[in-house]
């Protein structure tokens, strides 16, 4: 396995493990009968974190299976 393969493997754990990290985010910080933070304002969290963790996410898919391909000639 080369080193291209291994680093196309992290970054896709790495894009996958930020997206659970999200989720586990938004369930530790939910709205609670005894206090804390209201519904709407919950909803604009979960909104207001999804947007850098999904584009984190996303810059990580895409290096990995860029790293996935490999060296690929160019074709003129």
């Amino acid at each position: 396995m080369t080193i291209e393969k291994l680093a196309a493997l992290g970054a896709l754990g790495a894009a996958g493990g930020i997206v659970a990290a999200w989720l586990v985010l938004i369930f530790l910080l939910r709205p609670v009968s005894t206090g804390g933070i209201d519904a709407i304002s919950h909803h604009a969290l979960a909104l207001a974190m999804a947007v850098p963790m999904l584009l984190l996410a996303g810059a990580h898919a895409w290096f990995g299976l860029q790293l996935r391909r490999g060296a690929e000639t160019i074709r003129g």
